[in-house]
């Protein structure tokens, strides 16, 4: 069952720095942010971009049926924006190996309010540069959005870097067939720990938007039962924009589940059946 509800969270003034340095000149800068987690914070066109569902381990798409962004191609292999999962499942390995590897040789610092806007990007081109490696996938552009800030919000969950990457870059993620409206897809890493998803652009700004307060609340409330956020991603391809959050995974495939209830928090656009 996906965490969610982040309702009442604390923003801190922007402009205030949090503590410490100034963030790194190099990174691409995003302001005024957006991503829904409850119908009462969002304007229109945000409320209809959130609707959380539950992953399942039946329930395929027929070939050629599409669910939102969601379909599967000729072969059966399913897609995403029109990028396989293949594809898409291997540019977030690479990028989030190269960005959290890179970021690992960094000294850590306090975190400042800009860094929750900062946003890094690294193009990773097929045939290899001099700090992105070859690979049999189309090129691609990675962003990792607030790096600084989720390597702090990662620690404070007890994630050392080597286990992240470990996790995530390891081993080949699994895909969760899911029969959601909204047409995410969701892959479970082999250890259990991680689920990824992908957000539509009001979610991505969205959560962006709630990473100060998400930094106060956390630091406020150690034991929250907020969803654990633990990087969010862009990955560009063919002209399309593929964003991902990663998260914990509440429901192991060890621990045998009887019932399974999947609490939405909001109303909106929804009904008991």
């Amino acid at each position: 069952m996906e965490a969610e509800g982040a309702v009442g969270l604390s923003e801190a003034r922007e402009g205030s720095p949090l503590s410490g340095a100034a963030a790194s000149d190099d990174a691409e800068t995003v302001m005024g942010v957006s991503y829904g987690m409850d119908a009462a914070d969002m304007d229109a066109p945000a409320k209809k971009a959130f609707i959380s569902e539950l992953p399942s381990s039946s329930s395929q798409i027929g070939q050629g049926k599409k669910i939102g962004h969601r379909g599967v191609d000729a072969s059966g292999e399913t897609t995403y924006k029109k990028t396989t999962s293949s594809a898409l499942k291997g540019a977030i390995q690479l990028g989030i190996g190269y960005t959290v590897g890179n970021l690992s040789s960094k000294p850590e610092r306090d975190v400042l309010m800009q860094d929750f806007y900062v946003v890094e990007s690294i193009f990773f081109p097929s045939e290899g540069s001099n700090l992105t490696p070859a690979h049999h996938f189309p090129d691609f552009r990675f962003k990792t959005y607030a790096p600084v800030a989720f390597r702090y919000f990662r620690e404070l969950f007890g994630i050392r870097p080597d286990d992240y990457l470990y996790s995530l870059c390891n081993e080949p993620l699994i895909e969760l067939s899911n029969p959601g409206a909204s047409g995410s897809v969701f892959y479970l890493t082999k250890d259990d720990e991680f689920i990824i998803k992908t957000v539509m652009h009001k979610e991505a700004e969205f959560l962006q938007k709630l990473l100060p307060g998400y930094y106060m609340n956390l630091n406020q409330n150690p034991r929250t039962l907020l969803p654990k956020f633990f990087g969010l991603y862009c990955v560009q391809s063919g002209g399309k924009n593929i964003r991902v959050v990663v998260m914990n995974n509440v429901l192991p495939r060890v621990v045998r589940m009887h019932l399974k209830y999947d609490l939405k928090g909001s109303t909106y656009k929804r009904r008991a059946s």
